[in-house]
């Protein structure tokens, strides 16, 4: 992969644009990571997240220019917000873009880059909050490890080119028929899964599409088709978390790494190209590893296996 455009790590963190990467030297906001809005229609305002630091959903914050700041809110989080509001029409909608993978990544307004762009802020967001307050050092350097990354430099340096806020990734979305929030994100593999009342969608951050290009199509309509009718003979069944588990597992088990290139305001995505003579065999994935693995994950998710 090569270097980000802009490569400077800034040190003061609390006085630099989680947005752009670039010193604030004027007036500094503070971005909700979710929107306060979106909070107050889930009725979570006052919850609380967590983990290595415990902080209210509302009070997850990180510095931003103002022009930064409402320039994300009024170009990717109103437009959310308002298709959230009609659940069902943006299942339909994602669905309808699943079987695309495009090797150049640049301006896009499909509703797919929207919620990508949108999970991806999230999800570096609470990794920033948490290296900006949580005292813990080891998570401390977890943290570092993700907002101090070449791909997330190439995404601060995408958002000030106009390009987005997002690495090509996989993106799932599922619906179920309970209703409650819930919200994960992980380090290996970097992903987040956010439930927000019946859709849960699952981000594979910056995998280059190598997930969806094994599982889309016939066999993630069969998967979820599977999961809806074990939701509704099993009452206690976590959907979001067989959903999880089961993307997880398959990630961790393709043997293939992302890769990216940016210039000329695109992301080129690397990752699918390949020089090997049989790709389908080369880059098999082995089955009984992704249950085994499936298996490991639900029971760290807190899930009894019948």
């Amino acid at each position: 992969m090569t270097k980000p455009t802009n490569n400077t790590i800034n040190e003061d963190m609390t006085n630099t644009c989680f947005f752009c990467s670039e010193s604030i030297s004027g007036k500094k906001t503070q971005e909700h990571i979710i929107p306060n809005s979106l909070l107050g229609k889930l009725g979570i305002k006052e919850e609380t997240v967590t983990g290595k630091g415990v902080f209210q959903y509302s009070r997850i914050k990180v510095p931003a220019h103002s022009s930064c700041n409402s320039g994300f809110g009024s170009k990717y989080e109103d437009r959310i917000i308002k298709r959230l509001e009609e659940p069902e029409q943006l299942f339909k909608d994602l669905k309808a873009e699943e079987s695309g993978i495009s090797i150049i990544y640049g301006p896009n307004e499909s509703i797919t880059a929207l919620v990508s762009t949108w999970l991806s802020k999230i999800y570096y967001g609470l990794f920033y909050n948490d290296y900006l307050k949580v005292n813990d050092s080891e998570h401390k350097k977890v943290a570092q490890k993700i907002i101090y990354n070449d791909n997330f430099r190439m995404i601060q340096g995408a958002y000030k080119d106009g390009v987005g806020f997002s690495l090509p990734s996989s993106l799932y979305v599922f619906e179920s028929e309970k209703d409650f929030f819930d919200l994960r994100t992980f380090v290996y593999p970097k992903m987040i899964m956010i439930k927000v009342r019946k859709l849960v969608f699952i981000l594979l951050i910056g995998d280059g599409f190598l997930t969806k290009n094994y599982l889309n199509e016939d066999l993630l309509s069969s998967f979820r088709e599977k999961l809806l009718l074990e939701e509704k003979v099993n009452d206690k069944f976590p959907l979001h978390l067989y959903a999880l588990s089961e993307i997880m597992a398959l990630r961790m088990c393709i043997p293939k790494t992302p890769s990216f290139v940016y210039s000329n305001k695109e992301i080129m995505n690397m990752s699918l190209l390949t020089g090997v003579s049989n790709p389908e065999e080369y880059y098999k994935v082995d089955e009984e590893l992704i249950e085994k693995k499936r298996n490991e994950i639900l029971v760290d998710l807190g899930v009894k296996i019948e």
